[in-house]
């Protein structure tokens, strides 16, 4: 039997769950108030198996997903996937959007990215931010480049993102490659009718309440959230 969702109120699901040391807890609760505050009625999921509902998923108008490590079974792959190309939002942040679902090829191609390594500990490096203003700009408008003190991705990505900002990984001297090479940090993407919103920033709460970061996640939450 097919579900009924009230359609007045937008709806936003919040799946949160997998290595603790990312806090998605913590993390999502940053912006669960923003949220709010737009007008979600806002869902909470600790459980992939939230991902079986496909009625749910189509009634969603953004799904943000904070579970690092995580596998989906081919049906919530599936549902997942079907839903974003139908119109459903999707966001998320570091390791709980890119560092998961390693496995399931539908869901990083879905989101356009995948993290491949990092350096040990936090590095220091500046977030750049790339003049876009006909391309999904009002996300990252009014910030200028800036400095971060974080975990720093090395991405696996594709041509068919929007890259809004980026930042410059530095080769050490026994590195193996000898030149600085340049990485997304923040991108948007479409995925049939879907929005897709990405920044690997965010290994901690802290990181995600530095102004710049926290004003394009929340920015960045709403762009993709179905209009």
């Amino acid at each position: 039997m097919r579900r009924e969702f009230d359609t007045r109120t937008r709806r936003a699901l919040v799946v949160r769950g997998g290595q603790d040391g990312h806090d998605p807890v913590g993390c999502t609760e940053v912006f669960r108030p923003c949220l709010e505050r737009e007008g979600f009625e806002v869902s909470v999921s600790e459980d992939l198996a939230v991902y079986d509902d496909s009625d749910l998923l189509a009634a969603t108008d953004l799904v943000v997903h904070s579970w690092s490590g995580g596998e989906l079974s081919p049906s919530q792959e599936a549902n997942l996937v079907a839903a974003v190309k139908a119109g459903t939002g999707f966001a998320g942040w570091h390791g709980g959007v890119i560092g998961t679902n390693v496995r399931n090829a539908d869901y990083l191609r879905m989101v356009g990215g995948r993290l491949l390594w990092q350096r040990d500990g936090f590095q220091e490096f500046t977030v750049r931010i790339v003049a876009m203003p006909d391309r999904d700009g009002v996300i990252t408008e009014g910030i200028e480049d800036y400095d971060v003190v974080t975990e720093h991705y090395w991405v696996l990505t594709d041509a068919h993102n929007s890259v809004l900002a980026t930042s410059v990984l530095v080769p050490e001297t026994a590195d193996a490659w000898d030149v600085p090479v340049e990485f997304p940090v923040v991108w948007t993407r479409r995925w049939g009718a879907g929005r897709i919103f990405v920044c690997t920033l965010g290994h901690r709460v802290a990181d995600l309440q530095v102004p710049q970061t926290a004003t394009m996640v929340g920015r960045g939450l709403k762009w993709a959230a179905r209009t």
